[in-house]
């Protein structure tokens, strides 16, 4: 076990905890973590002109995205939140950025009943042909690579550029470029990467999202204009024709096991002893954390896991900046250890995530208090193999 000591500065702590588990050098988020950040990311949120400007790409400034998905994948701002913040703009643009507020929600009930089972192709199998062009110094693909490298961050449509080029154009090896874009992206999550992919490549929805150099050229006309392949360009055309066939998956639909409970759950006849936050809610609004204000909070980087994952260290450094503020409002404990072990025997509150992580250290480690998840969409009973046929029979919760 390895108490974290919050009163090192940022660089400190990942040389002395983090130098062996993390995919690069020190480098900080474009996008700080903490509650006050992710506050004044929502009350200065402006969605005018969301509808027409949310692909752009480049410039940077004529940019539609709004930067605050790291503050919701982290539970410091809500779906809900959101959604009543944006009420006060034009019915297009508030329309718009509703659906991709959706399209979140969608992610986490996906996520939540297929878990891990998201790595392999879903609804769809994909087979696509590695053929023999070279792809190499594409100024599209190399920016992309560059900002998110170097900035935690990629816009929307990047996203799918990148998916599309790697999992409709490399041999199907698409679980080793999301991988990389999961490890950069400090508001990875595997719900909404993985999800993301999985409608690019056409495994969701039997469609794939075919990206060549027209949506440079339309997006981000100056990475045409400079690049040294322009009149040679290997992504003139779609990607080649790819084979897809339906297949016939079964999951478990039992709510409370996928969702969590309805209300709070009293597991264990006594009182517990701290509250137990994980990555999923960190914000000072967290059910449990709310609810429990006098006690000792600890959060518990797992080192198991980012042992194997090799996160990169933007991401840790965004999780720090979080529990720093945090630890400033109340008392507060890190720990670099596994948490199966560390929780073992001890009782604790916390509220549920609806990941598969939370699930298994949570079947060995009963919490004596469980709070339910923050939501915009109850949970549902079904499988949903659309994104349209999920927003027809959904029930929003507010």
């Amino acid at each position: 076990m390895s108490f974290i000591n919050l009163d090192l500065s940022n660089e400190e702590i990942i040389k002395k905890y983090f130098n062996d588990l993390c995919c690069d050098d020190y480098t900080d988020p474009l996008i700080k973590g903490g509650q006050t950040y992710a506050d004044n990311a929502l009350n200065s949120l402006d969605i005018q002109n969301y509808a027409k400007t949310r692909n752009n790409v480049l410039p940077i400034e004529k940019r539609g995205s709004t930067y605050i998905s790291p503050y919701i994948r982290h539970g410091l701002i809500s779906l809900p939140e959101v959604w009543s913040f944006v009420e006060k703009f034009e019915y297009q643009d508030k329309t718009k950025f509703r659906d991709e507020l959706l399209w979140q929600e969608f992610s986490r009930h996906l996520y939540a009943i297929v878990g891990k089972n998201s790595r392999n192709y879903l609804n769809y199998s994909i087979k696509s042909n590695k053929n023999n062009h070279n792809y190499q110094n594409m100024n599209c693909i190399d920016s992309i690579k560059t900002e998110l490298e170097s900035t935690g961050y990629m816009v929307n449509q990047t996203r799918m550029w990148f998916a599309s080029h790697f999992s409709l154009r490399d041999g199907n090896n698409w679980r080793n470029y999301e991988d990389y874009m999961f490890k950069h992206l400090v508001d990875g999550s595997r719900f909404a990467n993985r999800l993301g992919w999985q409608w690019v490549m056409g495994s969701q929805t039997g469609k794939i999202y075919g990206f060549s150099k027209f949506q440079v050229d339309k997006r981000a006309k100056s990475l045409c204009n400079t690049c040294v392949v322009k009149y040679d360009c290997p992504i003139q055309n779609w990607p080649e024709e790819v084979s897809i066939t339906k297949k016939t998956i079964e999951f478990d639909l039992n709510p409370e096991i996928n969702f969590g409970p309805k209300s709070v759950k009293n597991n264990i006849d006594s009182k517990p002893e701290f509250v137990w936050l994980t990555a999923e809610s960190l914000g000072d609004n967290d059910p449990a954390l709310n609810y429990y204000s006098n006690l000792p909070a600890i959060f518990i980087f797992d080192k198991p896991l980012l042992k194997y994952l090799q996160l990169s260290t933007k991401r840790i450094i965004f999780l720090l900046d979080c529990l720093k503020e945090l630890a400033n409002k109340r008392e507060l404990k890190i720990y670099l250890d596994d948490p199966i072990e560390f929780l073992n025997g001890k009782n604790f509150g916390s509220t549920f995530a609806p990941v598969p992580k939370y699930k298994k250290i949570t079947k060995k480690n009963i919490p004596t208090v469980e709070f339910p998840s923050t939501r915009l969409v109850e949970p549902i009973n079904f499988y949903p193999s659309s994104f349209s046929s999920w927003k027809k029979r959904i029930e929003l919760k507010i």
